[in-house]
């Protein structure tokens, strides 16, 4: 497999804020009361790059001016770049708590879970800034960059593509592309050569898009009909002329001497020119000359082997009235167990837990703001109806924006219509408002707590948005109400195996899908799994 970072990119993800002018913020400064002077104080110093001497003021903002969105987005930004993940992360947050539709905080937000090494969740964000900012054109290169990182190599090339869209001439979308389509299944090497060449057209010395074509050509690319090692000679020694500073320079400047000696033009054999005879003299004995083997060649970089991803979840179907649509979970992917640990000391019985408690202690990463809507007043349910059934039909032909329109029409005239709230969740969720579904899902639960499919979409949701804690929260809870929830198993399986570590959790519940489900369609991979994690 060729991972993504072994070909060049040259991306960087950059906060951004709205800040006013230096020259503006000394004058507003010396007339204006405490709150607001206190950020534009901060705002100040950030334009100044005093991003540690930001902290204070802006702190201070936020305790006079709470409800100011801005505010928390300018108090994340000084703690992103004086290197404090955490606090920026909780102030970001509160940012979009605040207002929920400020892009730069999704923006900044999504630069931050891209520096924790959290491209998913990442993604999640970007998308949400594409939403409200869709013709500004580095919020696609930043979802494209966070899904490819992701593995979501079919998004990925879509964002890319609409990067484009908006402007053709950037060396570094067309690059990443190309690396994004060598991803995909199959992988598309015409169009990922097509890709590179195209980011050296638009910048002759771009080095990323030199390598990446030279490597192509030369390791990848059949040699018949047409043997493309002279282009790769040539992308190779216009990459090296620029004196790059990459790691492994000698073992490409390896491959480089290879490949001439390679192309190189053996010479003749020299003709062999008669001798007159005359007495021979006397025979030498001349010890034998020890051969001397060349030097081995460099090793190429492996070949690209592309691993298929994950089955996706099956899509969620819509649902009649009086019916959910239930969303089958991801694969497993096997995983070495890790250390035993030492052998715990006596302590003090702890209190029972809570659901959700001990489902992943010691992850770390987001957390979900829990609306906790009431259930909505009923209303005229016939009226409803109609607008559902349009809906029903919009959502099987594909018109998703047309069936969520539909959805909250029928919302609108009954509020306490269980079924147009949880389909509302699954189309808003294939359109990747992760907000819209989630709110549809609480709603929806508000109504029927006791929904299995509701709170198993809920749960797969929150996955997909990388609040992985509260998803699993979530599946803890539908199967106190149903235990025998195969789906639940499997999905809270792969969490505790695959993201939260915790071997021990996870064969459990493989074990007790199993017994559900003994020929269930990744019941050879389960006992795969049981086997390395005994």
């Amino acid at each position: 497999m060729l991972p993504t970072d072994t070909m060049l990119t040259n991306q960087k993800c950059v906060a951004v804020g709205r800040l006013l002018p230096l020259a503006l913020l000394v004058v507003l400064a010396a007339c204006t009361p405490p709150g607001p002077r206190a950020l534009l104080d901060g705002e100040r110093l950030l334009n100044e790059g005093k991003f540690n001497e930001a902290i204070a003021p802006l702190t201070e903002a936020t305790v006079l001016l709470p409800r100011n969105a801005q505010t928390w987005n300018h108090l994340g930004l000084a703690n992103h770049n004086a290197g404090r993940p955490n606090e920026a992360l909780r102030a970001y947050h509160k940012a979009l708590d605040v207002d929920v539709n400020l892009a730069p905080a999704r923006f900044n937000l999504g630069c931050l879970l891209i520096d924790m090494k959290q491209p998913a969740p990442a993604a999640t964000q970007f998308a949400a800034f594409t939403a409200l900012q869709p013709k500004v054109g580095d919020g696609w290169l930043k979802r494209g960059r966070a899904e490819m990182l992701a593995r979501q190599f079919d998004a990925a090339e879509k964002s890319f593509k609409s990067a484009l869209a908006l402007n053709p001439k950037q060396p570094e979308v067309w690059n990443t592309l190309g690396i994004v389509q060598l991803h995909r299944t199959p992988a598309r090497l015409a169009d990922s050569f097509n890709a590179f060449n195209s980011a050296v057209q638009q910048q002759a010395n771009y080095a990323p898009a030199l390598f990446n074509a030279a490597l192509l050509s030369h390791f990848y690319l059949p040699r018949k009909p047409v043997d493309q090692r002279p282009f790769a000679l040539d992308k190779y020694k216009a990459f090296l002329a620029m004196n790059p500073a990459v790691e492994n320079l000698d073992a490409i400047q390896r491959i480089v001497a290879s490949l001439e000696a390679e192309l190189s033009p053996k010479p003749p054999a020299p003709k062999l020119v008669p001798v007159p005879a005359t007495n021979p003299p006397p025979a030498l004995v001349v010890a034998p000359k020890p051969e001397v083997l060349p030097p081995p060649l460099p090793k190429p970089p492996p070949e690209i082997v592309v691993v298929p991803k994950k089955p996706e979840p099956a899509p969620a179907k819509p649902v009649q009235v009086a019916s959910v649509a239930k969303v089958e979970p991801p694969a497993i992917v096997p995983v070495k167990p890790p250390p035993l640990p030492a052998p715990p000391q006596p302590a003090p019985a702890p209190a029972p837990p809570r659901i959700g408690d001990h489902v992943a202690s010691g992850w770390t990463g987001p957390r979900y703001t829990y609306l906790t809507p009431d259930a909505p007043t009923p209303g005229t349910r016939a009226d409803a109806q109609t607008h559902f059934a349009q809906g029903l039909a919009m959502q099987r032909n594909g018109k998703h924006s047309d069936a969520l329109a539909s959805y909250q029409r029928a919302i609108r005239a009954d509020g306490a219509f269980f079924e147009a709230y949880h389909n509302l969740g699954i189309v808003a969720e294939q359109m990747g408002d992760l907000l819209k579904s989630t709110a549809a899902y609480e709603t929806a639960l508000a109504l029927d707590p006791a929904s299995a499919s509701t709170r198993f979409n809920f749960a797969l949701a929150l996955q997909r948005g990388g609040f992985l804690r509260d998803a699993a929260t979530e599946l803890e809870k539908l199967l106190a109400n149903t235990p025998d929830d195969a789906s639940a198993h499997l999905a809270l399986a792969n969490l505790h195996s695959q993201n939260f570590k915790q071997p021990a959790k996870a064969r459990a519940h493989y074990l007790r899908l199993l017994e559900l489900r003994p020929q269930h369609a990744q019941a050879t991979a389960i006992r795969f799994w049981l086997r390395e994690n005994p």
